[in-house]
């Protein structure tokens, strides 16, 4: 592992109401730190009026300079030093909300150079929508990695909502928690969850490392940010279901 001068650290967002997640497996700290930089990114860029590219537009997306120390195994992708969210309350069912969606009648008359007599609410594009939402009831979620405390904490800290349906109030963050854990070794920090399980995407050579660990059983995943594109998907170990 590099950078051997960043130390292992535990981060945790202190939660109004729970969080809604897509995946079965918590939000990436890496993931979250990268956002909020191509965040900062874009505004730069349309406010000095230049074209702004997406990483998940373009072919070869450039790695981010995050303050995580980068895990760098000998036969596999390099990833950085972080895990994946966990719940720090275990509930056995998730809460099951709902968000509705109506079209804006009046917006498609400023929009549209003509209408029909009807827009219908019940089929096509623009119907309404009445959808579940699943979200994991906690107080609090924590993540452990490697890497430099104030820089972690200073990119966090304008982050106010994680997960799913943020402009909707779900994820929203009280408060961030960056701390020191010297307790954990660098190996640890990097890919475990605080219960001991996997906490991460993760390649073969590190998942020989860890032992006997629990995980999710193999697949197709991202192993750094941007998660969802082709460049970034490999055949890895993955972390420990939080609905198991």
């Amino acid at each position: 592992m590099s950078a051997t001068n960043l130390e292992p650290m535990q981060v945790r967002a202190h939660l109004a109401a729970g969080i809604a997640q897509a995946a079965p497996w918590g939000i990436a700290l890496d993931g979250l730190l990268a956002a909020e930089l191509w965040a900062r990114q874009k505004a730069e860029h349309r406010a000095a009026g230049r074209p702004y590219v997406r990483a998940l537009e373009r072919d070869d997306p450039p790695d981010l300079d995050l303050p995580l120390a980068r895990c760098q195994p000998v036969d596999g992708p390099w990833h950085w030093a972080a895990t994946c969210a966990h719940p720090d309350q275990h509930h056995e069912r998730l809460d099951v909300r709902t968000w509705t969606g109506r079209v804006d009648a009046r917006a498609l008359e400023q929009v549209a150079p003509e209408l029909p007599k009807t827009v219908s609410q019940r089929q096509g594009r623009y119907r309404a929508r009445r959808m579940p939402l699943l979200v994991t009831p906690t107080t609090s979620v924590t993540w452990q990695a490697v890497g430099d405390l104030d820089g972690v904490r200073k990119l966090l800290e304008s982050i106010t909502s994680i997960g799913k349906k943020r402009a909707s109030g779900e994820g929203h963050v009280l408060a961030w928690e960056v701390t020191a854990a010297p307790e954990l070794d660098k190996l640890t920090a990097a890919h475990l969850h605080p219960d001991g399980s996997l906490g991460r995407p993760t390649p073969e050579a590190c998942r020989r490392l860890l032992g006997d660990v629990v995980d999710g059983g193999r697949g197709r995943a991202g192993i750094r940010p941007p998660y969802m594109h082709p460049a970034r998907q490999y055949d890895l170990y993955l972390p420990a279901l939080l609905t198991s």
